[in-house]
């Protein structure tokens, strides 16, 4: 049998998999499958194990035009921290700002598909973008920024107790206390005009996906654990009314298992156990994943015993391989070392041997 070589390439890949052509080569897991099924909407793993990788197959990896991946790398969390509700409890501060975040990416999902933007149910929502955000595609970072949203005659007509809404500010002094009231009735409004959108153009499931919730944070402060515990309580509750209400949506949420830890509230335990995927790899699992790089780079049937280099280290079998990133790291290190070799030194190891 012919033996293969890592030096028959220049690279192993990134091992992130924001910086990598990780569709290229992808491993499914059940992950995907619970997913995919609307049997999870929080994904938790430690750092390195595969979240953004999942997130991009899920919204870039087929033709997937309702499935779109919200990145927070950059997101102003303090514009987010002054849109909090004064009228809840603590925990749920922050629930109606999420509700009405994840409702406005909803709109956006469902008028950018041609059949969706052809509904006339489209309209009210198209009015509204356009009036509060100057398009129908407002950045992640801006959603929350105006300091009041308008409402004209003939767009969303959200109320409360009978009483249409006018406008609904962000800008609340503490004493306020009827914030998460008018924004929930808003976000209800969207929500109530995607369904009849998506019903009316029989759109699929919409999914959106929350990742590098993460990024640029070395501590986590009370503020910020407000809000993710926000994120994910307001994730359960569109998904629960979606499958209720406005039909099949599924906000997903990617978080690190050591900050989830650090989150306390009542429903923590009850959420694990049943609509949570915890994001674990075993050395099999592990191996299926560098065997697939191989398989892309050198041959269709390439396996980890075809290598022929006598340096390699079996990246299963080292402990710091725990997780895909830490094994790809271990692989790539690896190639790079047999690559830097002349054939006069690697002549000698195997004389040596």
């Amino acid at each position: 049998m012919v033996k293969l070589s890592l030096a028959q390439f220049e690279t192993f890949g990134d091992v992130a998999a924001e910086d990598d052509a990780v569709l290229d080569y992808f491993v499914s897991t059940n992950a995907v499958q619970r997913i995919e099924k609307r049997e999870a909407f929080l994904v938790l793993g430690r750092k390195g194990t595969g979240k953004t990788a999942i997130v991009r197959y899920l919204t870039e990896g087929k033709v997937r035009p309702l499935s779109k991946a919200l990145n927070l790398r950059g997101y102003p969390w303090n514009v987010h921290a002054s849109r909090i509700d004064h009228g809840a409890s603590d925990i749920e501060a922050y629930v109606s700002s999420w509700r009405y975040l994840i409702a406005v990416e909803l709109a956006t999902l469902v008028i950018a598909h041609p059949k969706g933007a052809a509904s006339e149910h489209a309209k009210p929502l198209r009015q509204f973008l356009t009036d509060n955000y100057g398009g129908t595609n407002p950045d992640l970072s801006d959603i929350l920024r105006p300091n009041k949203l308008r409402l004209e005659k003939f767009s969303l007509q959200p109320s409360i107790m009978g009483n249409q809404l006018g406008s609904v500010s962000l800008n609340r002094p503490e004493r306020d206390h009827q914030f998460g009231l008018e924004l929930n009735a808003l976000a209800n409004s969207i929500f109530n005009a995607v369904e009849k959108v998506s019903a009316d153009a029989k759109l699929d499931p919409l999914s959106l996906h929350f990742d590098e919730l993460d990024q640029g944070l070395s501590t986590l402060d009370e503020a910020r654990s407000k809000m993710l515990i926000g994120l994910v309580l307001a994730a359960r509750d569109v998904k629960r009314n979606g499958e209720r209400q406005y039909g099949a949506i599924n906000p997903v949420v990617y978080l690190r298992t050591d900050l989830w830890d650090e989150l306390q509230f009542s429903d923590k335990n009850k959420i694990s156990q049943t609509l949570t995927f915890h994001l674990e790899w075993n050395p099999r699992s592990l191996l299926d994943l560098v065997e697939t790089r191989l398989r892309a780079k050198l041959a269709s049937n390439a396996s980890w015993g075809d290598i022929a280099d006598d340096i390699l280290t079996h990246p299963t079998a080292s402990p710091p391989a725990a997780s895909p990133r830490s094994s790809l790291s271990l692989a790539a290190a690896t190639a790079g070392s047999r690559a830097c070799r002349s054939p006069s030194q690697r002549q000698r190891r195997r004389s040596a041997n």
